[in-house]
């Protein structure tokens, strides 16, 4: 029986878990190499890039473009969630906190900004 996450992740369709009690350690089913640490780093080692992982000498150029793709796809993801989340951030304006002294907490300036509606 082949054990996998429950995920559908790209890198599942390479590596197997090795054991059900330790999450964190995948087998790679092309060349049988185990790495620690999450799908991602299986994903660099199918796409061959070095660094954090042994080169998978055994995935073919198809294999290596779906997962450097995957890896790609999701630093543009992150970093799009990111620029959102900054966006929120920025046009966040406690009405009134130009005016409040530093020690004035954001709750007190709450409080001066409803008593005003």
């Amino acid at each position: 029986m082949s054990l996998k996450r429950n995920s559908d992740d790209i890198g599942w369709d390479y590596g197997v878990l090795v054991n059900p009690n330790n999450l964190n350690l995948i087998k790679c089913k092309l060349c049988g190499q185990e790495v620690s640490a999450r799908i991602y780093r299986l994903k660099l080692h199918i796409a061959k890039i070095r660094g954090q992982v042994k080169p998978c000498q055994k995935s073919s150029e198809e294999d290596k473009e779906k997962c450097k793709k995957a890896i790609d796809d999701s630093k543009k993801d992150k970093k799009a969630r990111y620029a959102e989340q900054q966006e929120v951030r920025d046009a966040v304006d406690l009405v009134g906190a130009s005016d409040a002294d530093e020690d004035t907490t954001a709750a007190e300036v709450y409080r001066s900004t409803r008593s005003t509606m």
